[in-house]
């Protein structure tokens, strides 16, 4: 499989907002990684019902518009689209429900705050108290200025959306993928103007997750399929601007939002790059196959799993052999 597709449209970086590019055609890291973790059947309904999302919390949403969504995960997920988007300075629009609307104890029970908050949401805005609001950007101020010191200063361009074709044994694949922090850099180090071919290029993805700690956040990623979205944007990169191979720095920032304001800063192994684009490239052929003959296997049609059996760690525990 070349890295290079003829007779299809140029790459080309999307101006869309993050709700509308989760609406895009084309195949995405976070329905790649679906397609191998759980089925094809179930990436492609939540593609076809524009419902794939790329967050952290992927592993948790159902993606079932018609339950209602647990106030605690709720309140989970608004803090870290809410980071999200004043730590990069886009991404989901917020919706500031003054102090004076909400009841007593700053709560959502008066008339007004409960429209306010309602309306926020059918506008497909995150509702915020004033005074959450103000804890927020001092975290923010915080979590920053900590990134700055390690050397990590946010002044590029972000949520870019990138559109291009990868090539698959059943023909051409339009692919997508949004890069939460981008650098595009001339051989001095300088930003590079409009237009302009950079030299090197340094992107950065951000996390939230309530705890930085690397073992844990490795578990994460490799349940989310972060190595199949670093794959994905690398060659999105690289389509954009073929004389970048090798020279783009991806860094992931972990961060906590409480006190101190720890993080965790990685850049990708070898082995995690490399498990990711043999991820990619075979989700691609997945997807071209399915685009082909309009198949999409789901757990049924997997003829080597007609059989629940123990887990390996019980069959040990009772003190059977692992084949039997």
């Amino acid at each position: 499989m070349s890295d290079t597709v003829s007779d299809t449209p140029p790459p080309r970086i999307l101006d869309v907002t993050p709700a509308q590019y989760h609406k895009l055609p084309g195949l995405s890291p976070s329905l790649a990684n679906t397609m191998l973790t759980s089925c094809q059947e179930i990436a492609r309904d939540k593609y076809e019902r524009n419902i794939e999302d790329d967050r952290v919390d992927d592993e948790e949403e159902d993606g079932d518009e018609e339950r209602a969504v647990d106030p605690q995960k709720q309140k989970r997920l608004d803090r870290g689209d809410v980071m999200h988007a004043l730590t990069l300075g886009v991404g989901k629009n917020i919706e500031v429900i003054l102090s004076a609307d909400l009841g007593k104890g700053g709560k959502y029970t008066t008339t007004r705050s409960k429209e306010l908050r309602d309306s926020a949401r059918a506008a497909g805005k995150i509702p915020v108290k004033e005074p959450d609001m103000i804890v927020y950007r001092r975290t923010v101020d915080a979590i920053r200025a900590r990134l700055a010191g390690a050397g990590h200063v946010l002044d590029g361009r972000s949520e870019i959306a990138i559109e291009w074709w990868e090539r698959s044994t059943n023909g051409p694949v339009q692919c997508r993928t949004m890069i939460d922090h981008v650098l595009l850099l001339a051989a001095d180090g300088s930003h590079v103007a409009p237009g302009a071919p950079p030299t090197f290029a340094k992107v950065y993805e951000l996390k939230f997750p309530d705890d930085a700690q690397p073992d844990r956040n490795e578990r994460t990623a490799d349940a989310l399929g972060h190595q199949i979205a670093h794959a994905a944007r690398l060659r999105a990169i690289n389509a954009l601007f073929p004389s970048l191979a090798g020279r783009i720095e991806y860094q992931f920032l972990f961060c906590e939002a409480h006190r101190p304001y720890a993080f965790w800063d990685p850049t990708p192994t070898g082995a995690f790059t490399e498990l990711g684009s043999r991820q990619w490239l075979t989700a691609i052929d997945m997807w071209g196959r399915g685009i082909a003959d309009g198949r999409w296997p789901g757990y049924h049609d997997d003829v080597t799993r007609r059989n629940i059996d123990l887990t390996r760690w019980r069959k040990m525990q009772e003190g059977f052999t692992v084949d039997e």
